[in-house]
């Protein structure tokens, strides 16, 4: 354009400055007109001062416009690069639609380059359904005048895509909507940290054990469970530090644990004691970690202060037991009858001296509650078996109490027999089942024994004396 406009001013030149020449070759100064060709003459000096104005002029606009078109280059590979190496898939479309702009990563979504793409609408690119949801979208960015934001779904090789797409309408001189520009952000990533961030909150929410966020001094976030544990709104529990609440004869161990925690230890059923808002006093079990780059605390509470009245209750009955099982065993070691105590399942629980004596045996759960391993039971009157079933642990377990049933046992081994009383009754739980059976035998051998010697040498008397047998006894 440089050159062009040098070269016209050259040839204008040439033919105003021959037009001039010419001019004054023909006119006659010595005439009457002669300040008419002056001033013609002056006209032409004129014309050709004002072309070279022109010329200087034009030279000084196209270098400028050069300028600007140079500048104007720049700026756009400046912009292409930049939206070229941008994370964002950026656009710009007319109002009909047709691609201005795409960057590479617009390309690289669709598949395609941007010679594909520019002078061409969605709807020659995609299928309908999904370019009339793009176009809807463009259109409302034009109806709302200015920027609006939407989420979009873009399918994508390794699956569908969101995006965050921020459209906005671009503005001509006139002020009038001529193309509608669209940067979008792939949120697909965030989304899934969010709903996973959402489902963790929801989850520490709902929990019914107390979670803790805390720094060394303060609670950074509580759940509503702690909340309710305490009684404290969880603005109370936030705003001051959480030494406040613990029983103060607590505070140091509790700053101690806290101290293992940032050196990376990992804190298991640490114990301690918090005043709640209504000044009862409450257990509070901790199992707790930290972050030892951030100094975070977190931490899992779970009350037991019912726990531990009820351990402590345990303990109690536990040392009453005891100590009662200990005066039972002194009762049964001190009576002369053999005891035994079996559960519902007939095993020996408990037997006393006497009757570990009686079997022979010292493990008291070898011994069995019926005999039937160590004796065999007989009628003490005819020398028959005794029926088992009428045996009094037997009869103890239906509930039925049996006092002083006289038979023998004879040992399988030595072939000794003994007469015993046996009795039986059972031992009722609070719930009046049948929890135990108690059986006691009373040896009463060596009474029989002393009774027949006793009979024997009165009858031996009877006849050193003389005396007669009763006739009725005499003829039975």
């Amino acid at each position: 354009m440089e050159r062009k406009n040098l070269y016209g001013y050259i040839i204008n030149s040439i033919m105003v400055i021959a037009l001039g020449i010419i001019y004054l070759k023909q006119i006659n100064f010595n005439t009457t007109n002669a300040w008419w060709n002056w001033v013609s003459l002056g006209l032409i000096v004129v014309i050709l001062g004002m072309l070279t104005i022109v010329f200087l002029v034009l030279k000084t606009q196209i270098k400028a416009k050069e300028k600007s078109q140079g500048e104007l280059l720049r700026n756009q590979r400046l912009l292409q690069s930049i939206i070229n190496n941008t994370t964002n898939v950026i656009s710009v479309k007319k109002i009909n639609g047709e691609y201005i702009l795409v960057n590479e990563k617009y390309q690289l979504i669709f598949g395609t380059s941007e010679e594909s793409l520019i002078g061409k609408t969605n709807h020659d690119i995609l299928p309908k359904e999904i370019a009339d949801r793009y176009l809807e979208a463009d259109l409302e960015a034009i109806k709302a005048g200015k920027e609006i934001q939407i989420e979009e779904i873009v399918e994508q090789p390794d699956g569908p895509h969101i995006y965050l797409s921020v459209k906005f309408p671009l503005f001509d001189t006139s002020n009038r909507v001529y193309a509608i520009g669209s940067i979008s952000t792939d949120i697909t990533e965030r989304k899934a940290i969010m709903e996973s961030q959402k489902e963790a909150d929801t989850f520490f929410n709902i929990s019914t054990d107390s979670l803790v966020i805390a720094s060394n001094e303060k609670f950074l976030k509580v759940n509503t469970s702690l909340s309710n544990l305490l009684g404290y709104t969880k603005e109370e529990l936030l705003g001051t530090p959480f030494a406040t609440y613990i029983f103060p004869e607590d505070i140091e161990k509790t700053k101690e644990a806290i101290k293992k925690l940032e050196k990376g230890a990992n804190l298991v059923s640490f114990n301690n004691r918090w005043v709640c808002k209504d000044k009862s006093i409450k257990w509070l079990s901790w199992n707790a970690t930290s972050d030892t780059d951030t100094g975070t605390l977190y931490a899992v509470a779970r009350d037991i202060t019912k726990d531990l009245l009820l351990q402590e209750e345990d303990e109690k009955r536990m040392n009453q037991l005891y100590e009662n099982q200990q005066k039972l065993n002194m009762i049964i070691e001190n009576i002369s009858d053999g005891v035994l105590v079996a559960n519902t399942d007939k095993q020996v629980i408990l037997a006393n001296e006497v009757a570990n004596e009686l079997f022979g045996i010292e493990d008291d759960s070898k011994i069995s509650i019926d005999f039937s391993g160590h004796f065999k039971v007989l009628n003490s009157y005819d020398g028959k078996v005794f029926p088992v079933q009428n045996l009094p642990a037997e009869l103890a377990l239906e509930g039925k109490v049996t006092n002083d049933i006289d038979v023998l046992l004879m040992n399988k081994e030595t072939n000794e027999i003994r007469r015993v009383l046996l009795s039986g009754r059972p031992i009722i739980d609070n719930e009046n089942y049948i929890a135990a059976v108690v059986v006691t035998i009373k040896d009463i051998s060596r009474y029989k024994r002393l009774e027949a010697e006793l009979k024997r040498k009165d009858q031996e008397s009877r006849r050193k004396i003389g005396f007669k047998k009763d006739d009725s006894k005499k003829k039975e």
